[in-house]
């Protein structure tokens, strides 16, 4: 793949995701898989012998998902050449209980505003799996065009893009619903093969799921901001793509 095409740049801009098959080729992901498993030092055929953690601290796939050639030029093509970051980090949901319920999640976040403070500038998101991941398997779960009702909300409450929005006297009620709540779709499960990647935009809502399957869902995940962020960071434009080169 070497860039994107008008319909698929049309796609993203209008649902705020765009799903790119097999973008991550199977070597890569082969690569993947054995550093994680002797990183965790568990026998990926041995339950018995899988950790619990969530985030996996000291590790990182090699290469990051933001060098791999194809994404290094979808990037480019998006954001011009001003959109830096792009690592591989990895949050891993292990199987929950075997006589446990799938359930979608009631509400979802959008990024940026998580322990350390607001990161500002943040621009895109990329998911992709070293497995292939089924309905109730742990997916990410997004919600189509959300993106469009948070910049309305930030448009509207300019001076609370830097996270005061939590500061809300509804806020113990609503939570992140205060966003997902007004999204015009229904949230979905991104099932998906291995190396399929879904980009997202910053103000989609999104969240983690369960893992009702039986084997462990590996995702690696990579996210950009604008490298004048510092410069930018508090501006809400009326045009939700000033920032982009699309």
């Amino acid at each position: 793949m070497s860039t994107l095409d008008p319909g698929q740049i049309d796609l993203f801009k209008r649902q705020g995701f765009l799903v790119l098959k097999g973008l991550v080729d199977p070597e890569t992901l082969s690569a993947w898989r054995d550093q994680f498993w002797s990183h965790v030092g568990a026998d990926r055929g041995d339950p018995g012998t899988w950790p619990e953690d969530y985030v996996i601290e000291g590790f990182s796939v090699d290469p990051p998902l933001g060098q791999l050639p194809p994404m290094q030029t979808i990037i480019e093509q998006l954001g011009g050449g001003m959109f830096g970051g792009g690592g591989g980090s990895m949050l891993v949901k292990w199987p929950g209980p075997d006589d446990a319920a799938w359930q979608m999640p009631a509400s979802g976040h959008i990024d940026g505003y998580g322990p350390g403070g607001w990161s500002g500038g943040f621009m895109l998101g990329a998911t992709t799996y070293m497995d292939d991941v089924e309905p109730g398997g742990g997916s990410f779960i997004y919600w189509p065009r959300s993106h469009g009702p948070v910049q309305a909300y930030f448009r509207e409450h300019p001076e609370q893009i830097d996270g005061s929005f939590r500061d809300r006297d509804d806020w113990e009620e609503r939570q992140w619903g205060l966003f997902s709540d007004e999204s015009p779709d229904p949230p979905a499960e991104f099932t998906a093969r291995a190396g399929d990647v879904i980009l997202w935009h910053c103000f989609l809502c999104h969240t983690g799921s369960a893992n009702v399957s039986a084997r462990p869902r590996l995702g690696v995940f990579a996210r950009w901001h604008r490298t004048d962020r510092e410069e930018m960071k508090y501006d809400v434009p009326e045009d939700l793509w000033k920032y982009w080169a699309v």
